[in-house]
């Protein structure tokens, strides 16, 4: 009957054109099928499909799918920088990592900051960014491993493992400056100027965050407390370094309790009872930083493995028990700086033209050593704002200074509640830190995190009932016995400024799993629980 419709359809157009009519649009009806959905027919015997795999997706030039529209999607996201995984919105691999995007001008820092419960693969996205950067060409820095997490990635890429511990495992002194030590003699006079005080004030912060740790208060300006370290500071490294030697907390208490001639002037003229008055809480906060202290000396003598600027670093703090919780905290403030201190000192030596070399010109003369940039992973934030709040103050300061100098940072946490702090105004600087961070990764989060997420970035209903969703916990089909993993785990959310954000999935790879298992020290019980057997 076809060509008897066509035959009548030209008629029909011929006659209207001789009467110089408009031909009336023809509208089919049709009438509503009762049942029918998206997915079929829902009624018994019906056939419809519970679940729809989503349709595949190619990617082409705008010239080469233009034909195919409008049965194509657009995509903003650069593929620059590591692999993270999967866009589920539109199937798109999605690149990115905090130095890369900032190196293009796409970002204005190179930081980044993580929020997520536990079990929902933290640790798994900062080791695909890791790999990533490396194959780039950047250095990570594992400052404070305390699970371990990156043991593992570092061992298998052949970087350095530091452990750290008390009974003689490992120790890191809180004024070493660095790597940078044994090349002061070959920098200029104006960059040793400026490197010297570098060090000066990170040895004060490291140290005086060590002892308001113990004090459990911020030292004191009416007692001129932040003077006195810091003078006790500096006369202790003049004098170590006659002796060709890093200064020790052990010096800095002798400079103390010796009245220094420095200090005395420093905090003006005053009796010897008034001197001992005055300093007497600090000698007592440093003294408890020694070998008899709390910290077991894990501060007090010399540095016991220099850290290499010039390869992935874990610093494995693991062996502390979870119960020392201010020793754990101590050792995350004092690896930051001290790992900082590193990454700097190979910043120096990459812009440091090497005076030894003949070439006339100093601005083609080699310099001290190659150009790398380095990225500091300041995992469980939480450990140390919990043991000591006031740490808050000492955190900003190393890391305010680090996308001048070159060195990207990721800090991790669980949660927004873990940065809010007994007052407003530690909390507006703790808030600080994700605010200032130009990517923040969200994987699950309970309900009740919107409104302090809502502080720092522009967040949608869809958006904050995703991340609700992904907190949810895994199920066991009650027929099959077959176990379902928590539907958040590798599924984050990235946000890069007020704009929708893009939810991606990461799917390790098996190279990946076998060095990165954070669940090893339960391998055998999880076998056993699944039916498997013992783990290997």
């Amino acid at each position: 009957m076809g060509w008897i419709d066509d035959t009548a359809d030209w008629t029909m157009r011929k006659w209207y054109r001789l009467l110089r009519k408009e031909m009336p649009a023809v509208v089919a009806a049709y009438e509503s099928l009762p049942g029918l959905t998206t997915r079929g027919f829902v009624a018994p015997g019906g056939g419809a499909h519970l679940h729809v795999d989503a349709p595949i997706q190619f990617q082409g030039m705008s010239t080469q799918v233009a034909g195919l529209w409008p049965f194509s999607n657009g995509t903003s996201s650069p593929l620059i920088g590591a692999p993270l995984g999967r866009d589920q919105t539109t199937g798109q691999p999605l690149l990115g990592d905090p130095l890369s995007l900032f190196l293009y001008g796409i970002m204005s820092a190179p930081s980044a900051f993580i929020l997520a419960l536990n079990g929902r693969g933290k640790s798994s996205l900062v080791v695909r960014i890791c790999l990533g950067i490396m194959d780039l060409g950047f250095i990570p820095l594992f400052l404070g491993d305390l699970k371990p997490d990156y043991v593992g990635l570092v061992k298998a890429v052949g970087g350095q493992h530091i452990r750290l511990g008390l009974g003689g495992v490992g120790c890191v002194n809180a004024l070493d400056a660095g790597p940078i030590a044994k090349w002061l003699h070959r920098l200029s006079p104006q960059t040793r100027t400026e490197v010297e005080g570098q060090i000066h004030g990170r040895r004060v912060n490291t140290v005086a965050g060590l002892i308001e740790m113990m004090l459990r208060r911020r030292l004191s300006e009416e007692q001129s407390e932040h003077m006195v370290l810091s003078t006790a500071i500096r006369v202790a490294a003049e004098e170590a370094a006659q002796e060709g030697r890093q200064p020790e907390l052990a010096d800095v208490r002798r400079v103390i309790v010796a009245r220094h001639p420095r200090i005395r002037e420093a905090i003006l003229d005053m009796s010897e009872d008034e001197y001992d008055a005055e300093v007497k809480s600090l000698v007592k906060g440093i003294t408890a930083l020694g070998p008899e202290g709390v910290f077991g000396g894990m501060f007090w003598g010399q540095t016991t493995v220099e850290m290499d600027m010039h390869a992935p670093v874990v610093f494995d703090v693991s062996s502390i028990d979870e119960g020392e919780a201010d020793l754990r905290a101590a050792a995350q403030l004092v690896i930051w700086s001290y790992g900082q201190a590193g990454a700097l000192a190979a910043q120096t030596l990459a812009n440091e033209p090497d005076m030894e070399d003949p070439e006339p010109d100093a601005a083609k003369k080699r310099r001290l050593g190659p150009e790398v940039h380095h990225l500091m992973v300041m995992d469980e934030l939480w450990q140390i704002l919990q043991a000591w709040e006031g740490s808050v103050y000492r955190i900003n300061t190393i890391t305010k200074v680090n996308r001048q100098k070159g060195l990207g940072q990721i800090m991790i946490t669980h949660s927004m509640k873990d940065l809010e702090l007994s007052t407003s105004e530690r909390t507006k600087m703790a808030f600080g830190f994700v605010e200032r961070s130009s990517m923040v990764f969200l994987g699950g989060l309970a309900e009740n995190e919107q409104e302090d997420l809502r502080r720092i970035r522009r967040f949608s209903d869809r958006e904050i009932a995703q991340l609700v969703e992904w907190s949810a916990e895994g199920t066991v089909n009650p027929a099959t016995g077959e176990m379902n993993p928590p539907p958040g785990r590798g599924r984050f959310l990235l946000k890069t400024s007020d704009a929708p954000g893009i939810p991606f999935r990461i799917e390790l790879t098996s190279q990946e799993k076998e060095i990165h298992d954070t669940n090893a020290a339960w391998a055998n019980a999880i076998a056993a629980a699944r039916g498997e057997g013992a783990a290997a």
